[in-house]
């Protein structure tokens, strides 16, 4: 692919993502991508064929970015403790500086996970056995409680992590207070980190 192909497409995925974030996937208007990308809609069908294709591949990318950011996390084998604790900040710091993430998988959830079913299954193929050797090396060490399961203790992280973002203005109302303040960030991740280690550390 040329540079030009190149550069037309990422401003197509950069103005895409902005928009299905903002409306979903229905509400979004191809004329309205193309307006933002400064692009001709044509080429968004030549580049992605349909509205729906382009959205899978937005979808596709930022899980992509999820777990490319998240399994950095994982390189030091020393310490199962230290990498699920960095994994668990990786994720919520992604999060926070990708605000786009948690506004896709609210719509994505809400259409029933459709197009995530086509495009994540490889991406969690390749990241769940990661995730769970921490887990399990943590049992094995003694460090985890020998009775975990590993894809609900994912999962309830994913759920604590995603849902401070998700559920922001309805945190805004019961706090009295903007939940995206650095400091009350900063708060929720170190509360999220505290519950998690007490209900899986083995002493």
């Amino acid at each position: 692919m040329d540079r030009l192909a190149h550069d037309s497409k990422q401003r197509i995925l950069a103005a895409a993502e902005e928009i299905f974030a903002a409306n979903g996937l229905h509400g979004a208007r191809v004329d309205e991508i193309a307006e933002k990308a400064q692009i001709n809609k044509r080429m968004i069908y030549h580049y992605f064929h349909s509205k729906n294709d382009l959205y899978a591949e937005v979808l596709k990318i930022n899980f992509e970015r999820m777990w490319d950011v998240t399994s950095q996390a994982t390189k030091d084998r020393n310490n199962p403790q230290v990498q699920l604790v960095e994994a668990i900040k990786s994720y919520f710091y992604f999060l926070k500086e990708n605000p786009n993430f948690p506004r896709l998988m609210t719509w994505e959830a809400l259409e029933g996970g459709i197009y995530a079913k086509k495009v994540l299954p490889p991406i969690w193929d390749a990241a769940f056995p990661q995730l769970r050797a921490i887990i399990d090396e943590g049992k094995s060490k003694g460090v985890f409680r020998d009775d975990l399961d590993s894809r609900q203790i994912l999962t309830s992280i994913h759920v604590l992590c995603i849902s401070s973002f998700t559920q922001k203005d309805i945190l805004a109302i019961l706090w009295k207070d903007n939940p995206t303040r650095p400091e009350n960030l900063e708060k929720r991740l170190e509360h999220i980190l505290s519950l998690t280690l007490r209900s899986i550390l083995a002493n």
